[in-house]
């Protein structure tokens, strides 16, 4: 077997092993009932009293998956919501897999690349609410030293990636675009700080890796930027492309979700106050975000312009997010060569609730 599709069979193993705008709330008095049969309570325009005030919320100290979060934690909006939130970071998300499936996570940060694999291999969990469109920040980059003239001369080249990574999705469209062969490149698996240095001592050529660490590389490792998912570098192939368009979601364990939907709720206002700080004032969130990743402001002012932060459900998101899980079965990635209706591993019931205006999308999830 070579070595691309030995990649991917790996991912797949991993993940059976290890096994989610502005808007306002509704001014009616009132309950609703998601799919799982949950109710949220509402009384003149306000979410009743969460079920349970302790709350652990598991994300990725990165810029993407997690800005909302650290904005939200630092801003004290779960406390304004009620909650006392207990914030923690992983790697990355594949990291949150194995705690997700095994029902220890009860809501996290994640994307809607990695739930719907999540979901077919039996972790109770559903998207609950888009936060970020991440594609620009999941990135490829080249190992000082290395010259290429066109896309061709990348082939055979050694590459860096997290098992379940969404990066791959650029790598696969960039060859795909390209007309690059997959098989030829050696995959090394390696987690993000360990492709740095992997990189650094010239053990790999290539790093499949997001924000913040591109701008490590390029900083540390004078590694130049290949591409990203929404744009090219890459000589004779400039400008931009769609090799990666994809989500930052909150995701919630369905058990916990239907005990606690007034709980699920007043996450859910403290993210969607989160994400309106995030646009609305822009050079107070990257200082809050620059120190808690340990980055210059000017870094962290790059990397979230590159991020779209965006809380709600538009037609984007959804005919995105099909379009999404239409590559994962074409490239076999999801188990068994399955696929998964979008309603399977989406519930958008809580926010249409209290956050309406947030949810345009035509048809209901």
């Amino acid at each position: 077997m070579k070595k691309a599709r030995l990649f991917v069979a790996m991912t797949l193993a991993v993940t059976l092993l290890a096994g989610c705008g502005s808007g306002s709330k509704n001014s009616k008095t009132g309950t609703t009932a998601n799919a799982s049969g949950n109710t949220v309570s509402i009384e003149n325009g306000e979410v009743g009293e969460p079920e349970t005030t302790d709350v652990t919320l598991y994300g990725v100290n990165d810029l993407q998956i997690s800005a909302a979060m650290m904005i939200a934690e630092n801003q004290g909006y779960f406390k304004e919501e009620g909650l006392n939130v207990e914030c923690v970071y992983m790697a990355n998300v594949p990291e949150i897999a194995a705690i997700m499936a095994n029902g220890e996570a009860k809501i996290a940060c994640a994307n809607n690349y990695s739930t719907p694999t999540w979901v077919l291999n039996g972790a109770k969990c559903k998207v609950i609410a888009p936060t970020c469109n991440m594609g620009g920040t999941q990135c490829l980059l080249l190992r000082d030293g290395i010259k290429i003239k066109s896309a061709k001369d990348l082939e055979g080249l050694t590459m860096g990636m997290v098992s379940g990574s969404t990066q791959y999705v650029t790598f696969r469209n960039m060859c795909k675009e390209l007309d690059l062969d997959p098989e030829s490149f050696n995959i090394t698996t390696l987690q993000f700080p360990d492709q740095l240095s992997a990189l650094s001592q010239g053990q790999i050529d290539i790093m499949a890796v997001p924000e913040p660490w591109v701008t490590k590389a390029q900083e540390e490792c004078n590694a130049t930027l290949l591409c990203s998912g929404t744009k090219s570098y890459i000589p004779g192939a400039e400008g931009d492309v769609l090799w990666c368009n994809m989500y930052a979601t909150i995701n919630a364990n369905d058990d916990w979700a239907a005990e606690n939907p007034n709980t699920t709720a007043h996450m859910l206002l403290a993210i969607q106050k989160a994400t309106d700080f995030i646009n609305n004032n822009r050079d107070e969130a990257v200082k809050i975000c620059a120190e808690h990743i340990g980055m210059s402001e000017e870094d962290t002012a790059k990397i979230m312009d590159e991020n779209v932060y965006a809380y709600g459900v538009d037609d984007s998101y959804v005919d995105t997010a099909i379009a999404l899980e239409d590559f994962m079965v074409e490239e076999n990635i999801l188990p068994g060569g399955q696929s998964i209706p979008f309603a399977d591993y989406h519930d958008f019931s809580i926010l249409r609730k209290v956050t309406p205006d947030s949810y345009t999308a035509k048809e209901e999830y």
